[in-house]
């Protein structure tokens, strides 16, 4: 399984995102894989689906992905959910592609919300918040910045271009 992992993020990093979805496919079915691959396959198949023009084109991927990617975004963060429910990661992109896809509400105090259920450790949320008050988030902002240096994986490179 350490083989199959290192090749997902190759893959992502290297932008080889359909290889890259059957990597974290693959590695999602096996017992003891963490989050992040729960995470990175779901955020790639909603880039395909709904990042026409920032993603899916400049990616050629093709239609079938297109398709494939908004059926299974979500079924992915749910599985995810399932296996490691007091992950705050997963519980933040499926709000987040929710609100960002289909314009269900997601404010400030409600990302917040979700630090008091799941915990403080993981920044990923502070992109969000970032976006409520970039004076406010700039520390949590610049920390996130330092975790995901160096490892552009697709939802890195998203997240930056947030920031």
């Amino acid at each position: 399984m350490k083989y199959m992992e290192i090749m997902a993020i190759i893959y992502d990093i290297k932008k080889e995102y359909i290889k890259a979805v059957d990597a974290y496919e693959t590695l999602i079915r096996e017992d003891g894989v963490i989050p992040d691959y729960y995470i990175n396959l779901s955020f790639l198949y909603w880039s395909f689906a709904f990042e026409l023009y920032e993603f899916t084109i400049p990616n050629n991927i093709p239609e079938y992905w297109v398709k494939k990617g908004g059926e299974e975004f979500l079924k992915v963060l749910d599985l995810g959910i399932e296996k490691y429910p007091k992950d705050i990661e997963l519980h933040f992109w499926k709000r987040y592609f929710l609100h960002i896809s289909y314009a269900e509400n997601f404010t400030e105090k409600e990302c917040l919300d979700l630090f008091d259920l799941y915990g403080y450790k993981n920044k990923t949320p502070y992109f969000f918040l970032y976006q409520y008050g970039n004076i406010k988030y700039r520390k949590q902002r610049d920390e996130l910045l330092d975790i995901i240096k160096g490892e552009e994986t697709a939802k890195n490179l998203y997240i930056k271009s947030l920031l």
